[in-house]
């Protein structure tokens, strides 16, 4: 509904609202005053009549003015800073020596940038795999338990790849002649907050 009906809508509902309590009160003052008096009384109320039409003017607009001014904020800053933005890929039947036998790996890589990053910052996720291969493939304490291996992948891709604040590796081994079972690690590294300054 346009707003300039609802407020004509609102000052007759006023006005009509305020000459009811008039005509009331001029009953009982038409009995216990005398005509200049209640000619008085007739200019105050007209005055105070003007004073509620105003104020119902001025509410009116201003109350409009600050829905207008809310709704012209850009949504595009709020969801900016609300954006969470992840990436994964996939590493299968990746072949490494470990733990004195080969084993079969299979990774999942889940990566969360920083907030706001630009086009150029994207990192290229060949180039995480690539290196993730490599470590595994040199790693070099062969006697580590999976878990350590895995700490040492997520550590090598925050350190090497500014964008990523968040990264999360699965790995899951095949069974193995040395151990019929199939099992993973999972570990979370995220990057930690510069401190502030002390002032």
């Amino acid at each position: 509904m346009d707003r300039s009906v609802i407020l004509t809508a609102s000052v007759i509902s006023t006005v009509r609202c305020f000459r009811k309590i008039e005509r009331r009160v001029n009953k009982v003052t038409h009995r216990l005053y005398s005509r200049s008096e209640e000619r008085r009384l007739k200019k105050n109320n007209l005055t105070t009549l003007l004073y509620l039409v105003f104020l119902v003017v001025f509410v009116w607009a201003n109350c409009g003015e600050a829905t207008s001014a809310l709704a012209q904020v850009p949504a595009s800053r709020n969801q900016a800073d609300a954006l969470t933005e992840e990436f994964s890929f996939l590493i299968n039947d990746l072949k490494v020596h470990h733990q004195g036998e080969d084993n079969t790996l299979n990774l999942t890589i889940l990566l969360r940038y920083k907030a706001n990053i630009t086009k150029a910052e994207y990192p290229d996720f060949r180039w995480i795999a690539k290196d993730i291969e490599t470590l595994l493939k040199n790693y070099p304490n062969a006697d580590d338990y999976w878990e350590l291996v895995n700490k040492r992948l997520t550590s090598l891709v925050l350190e090497k790849y500014p964008p990523v604040a968040k990264v999360t590796i699965t790995i899951q081994v095949s069974p193995s002649s040395g151990v019929p079972y199939t099992r993973s690690s999972k570990v979370t590294r995220e990057r930690m907050p510069p401190r502030r300054r002390m002032k």
